[in-house]
């Protein structure tokens, strides 16, 4: 996890492949809706169809991502553990969710799934700060504008 690098060209690619994606959501909403070309010229539509494309989006990776911390914890708990040290013992103090904040109780299988449990973590955490911003914040920031 020392090694971090970002890809920058892949982070902006995806990005504007999202922003492709909620303007094919907005434009396929409101003809569909409407049948009137007018209304995509207004801001507030094109943000009501970022947030539609990011539902969309949201719902589909909170349970991919939960499935995914599940699979890799499992493979961390089962074939991970260095020899010796059991499932719920004094050295993890008897919470097997800290074999995430103890690597030294980690084989490399260990180390390898305990890396991917905290990719999975961190990304449903920026997740949900999304969803937070989306649903206190902004509609604060738009009252005060």
């Amino acid at each position: 996890m020392r090694n971090v690098k970002i890809d920058w060209y892949r982070l902006l690619a995806y990005s504007l492949l999202f922003l492709f994606f909620s303007l094919i959501v907005t434009v396929g909403f409101v003809l569909s809706l409407t049948g009137e070309v007018k209304h995509l010229s207004q801001l507030r539509v094109h943000l009501s169809g970022i947030e539609l494309a990011f539902s969309l989006a949201m719902f589909i990776s909170i349970p991919v991502l939960l499935i995914r911390f599940g699979f890799f914890f499992y493979q961390m708990i089962k074939r991970g553990r260095r020899n010796g040290i059991g499932i719920i013992c004094y050295q993890n103090l008897f919470n097997p969710f800290n074999f995430l904040l103890f690597p030294s109780l980690l084989n490399h299988n260990g180390l390898e799934s305990r890396r991917r449990c905290i990719v999975a973590v961190t990304l449903l955490l920026i997740l949900y700060l999304v969803v937070f911003f989306d649903t206190q914040i902004k509609p604060a920031l738009m009252g005060l504008a």
